[in-house]
């Protein structure tokens, strides 16, 4: 028989020119430190919805690698995902029948995203302007466009067309561990991993008369200011801790801006359809499943809407 290490190895060589370098180095990661370790000696025809359902439960509850916890449910999912297509690929290429499998249903255990206030999105959002620089203002343009950390780092000049007020995100950057050397990371600039986010983003008058003042020649990125380099979003990420650090804002990470941007516009009655496409997400039900718990406040000032118009006497 065969077993389950031989034809993951084998799946990964098949999958690795097919797929984005940085798709790749997922895979490995978490077939090296999740699915392996405990799979490794299995023979492939034994892993069936019994063995998948146990392995599930245990990563559900210690399955964090310092063991602080269980891992997330997009985590598992994502493990699940390698490994049904690792036993997917067995059954086709040695001509197998493998158990079926059913569809694994998971607890709602998904934490409400973590956002600033608007108290503290003002405070970020004075000292940014009061201390404007090109770092200042990427801060910025993720509050009020929502851009991940990745794409502020890879916006150039000529990403923004001033005429017609529009940013338009066609690269990222992202720093991922080697496949070959998990100990060391490399930086990656290329496209965004779905055709989603490759997107055009109306820039409002505000943005627009800073992007003014600090306009350079297409080349240049927006956060470099003398450099045609991108900067490295380990380091941006550093700035704005520093910044949050200086104004005694608790920290959030710098994913936080875009939740930010997500639940403002929620707040303000955007239309999801439309919040959906200007985040990049790959169709509205991933819009809805993360901001679809609105603050105390917004669903307040929802229900007073809907107060009777009944005149007592």
């Amino acid at each position: 028989m065969i077993n389950f290490e031989k034809i993951a190895e084998e799946w990964l060589i098949y999958v690795k020119n097919r797929i984005k370098i940085s798709t790749y180095a997922c895979y490995v990661r978490l077939l090296r430190t999740h699915i392996l370790p405990y799979f490794k000696n299995y023979e492939i025809t034994s892993i069936d919805q019994i063995a998948i359902s146990q392995f599930i439960e245990k990563k559900r509850q210690n399955g964090r690698i310092d063991d602080k916890g269980g891992l997330s449910e997009k985590t598992i999912k994502d493990i699940v995902s390698v490994i049904k297509n690792i036993l997917k690929y067995g059954e086709i290429v040695y001509d197998m029948k493998l158990p079926g499998f059913y569809r694994n249903n998971f607890r709602n255990t998904a934490k409400s995203v973590e956002v600033f206030t608007e108290e503290e999105q003002n405070i970020l959002e004075k000292y940014i302007i009061h201390h404007m620089d090109p770092a200042m203002l990427g801060i910025m343009v993720c509050l009020q466009c929502g851009l991940r950390l990745g794409e502020i780092c890879a916006l150039k000049w000529e990403n923004i067309d001033f005429d017609k007020k529009i940013l338009s995100v066609r690269n990222t950057v992202q720093r991922i561990y080697m496949p070959e050397d998990s100990k060391h990371t490399k930086i990656l600039f290329g496209t965004p991993k779905t055709r989603a986010s490759i997107r055009d983003i109306p820039v409002n008058s505000f943005l627009i008369n800073y992007f003014l003042k600090y306009k350079k020649s297409g080349e240049y990125y927006v956060l470099s200011e003398n450099s045609k380099k991108f900067m490295d979003p380990r380091s941006y990420q550093r700035k704005y801790k520093k910044i949050l650090d200086d104004i005694g804002l608790i920290y959030r990470n710098f994913h936080c801006l875009r939740h930010t941007f997500a639940t403002r516009c929620m707040e303000k009655g955007i239309d999801v359809k439309s919040l959906s496409e200007l985040l990049g997400h790959s169709n509205v039900n991933i819009t809805l499943n993360c901001y679809i718990h609105s603050s105390l406040e917004y669903k307040r000032k929802a229900l007073e809407k809907i107060i009777p118009n009944i005149k007592l006497d």
